[in-house]
């Protein structure tokens, strides 16, 4: 799904996108916050040792969420952290509705959810962003463990630990899984994060709907983030 992103952003930074347990060419692996940020420290220290600089560390939705949690337990290796629409405790009203629509798939069957959720990507999202997606696989299974697992975890006192910059960049089209962002906010703050908040029009999957108005969000939170610093 970065690919775009990733030839946006090419000329000025080195780019390295990570799948998580349960998608893309990890999608024959369970799903577990554990495993996913094993696979996200594992970027952070590659790159870290390629490039020989700091390295800012960014995600939306659940790649939010898993970059958030290995800030928390690896502070040392990010210079900085963006989360997009991951500021929601999973919980209540959110939780249910997303465990219930990976119930519906798992009714629904892996080939049929795959094929009706590759109509509808094909449908809503620009030929590139669709593409990428598709290339990467869409891994049903994979959502539901998410959504199952998420909720067992407390990412606010994650936040708590959050030393480093943060960048909340949150959509004011997404409701659910911004519902908690003050909080989260807060819990950085309280950690003595220098954090912040942004609002932006779009809805849950803008880097997917507007890749290069997204791209565009990723450069201004790296210069304030950095201040400009080299870029890896």
């Amino acid at each position: 799904m970065w690919k775009p992103h990733a030839r946006l952003l090419a000329p000025d930074f080195r780019v390295t996108a990570c799948d998580l347990p349960g998608h893309g060419a990890l999608a024959g692996s369970r799903f577990t916050l554990d495993g996913a940020v094993a696979q996200v420290r594992a970027a952070l220290q590659e790159a870290a040792t390629a490039t020989g600089r700091p390295v800012v560390l960014a995600g939306m939705s659940l790649g939010g969420f898993a970059a958030l949690a290995t800030t928390a337990a690896h502070p040392e290796l990010v210079a900085g952290l963006l989360v997009n629409n991951s500021t929601a405790q999973p919980r209540g009203v959110a939780a249910r509705l997303y465990r219930n629509a990976g119930r519906l798939m798992r009714w629904a069957g892996e080939e049929r959810s795959a094929r009706l959720n590759a109509a509808l990507f094909r449908k809503l999202l620009p030929k590139e962003s669709a593409e990428a997606v598709l290339a990467g696989g869409l891994s049903m299974r994979g959502f539901s463990e998410a959504v199952d697992e998420l909720p067992r975890h407390d990412f606010i006192a994650m936040a708590r630990r959050c030393t480093v910059p943060l960048q909340i960049v949150n959509c004011r089209g997404d409701r659910l899984l911004t519902a908690d962002e003050r909080a989260f906010l807060e819990a950085a703050h309280s950690a003595g994060s220098t954090a912040e908040l942004t609002h932006v029009k779009g809805t849950h999957i803008l880097a997917l709907t507007d890749p290069e108005g997204f791209t565009r969000i990723l450069r201004s939170g790296y210069d304030r983030l950095t201040g400009g610093a080299a870029k890896a």
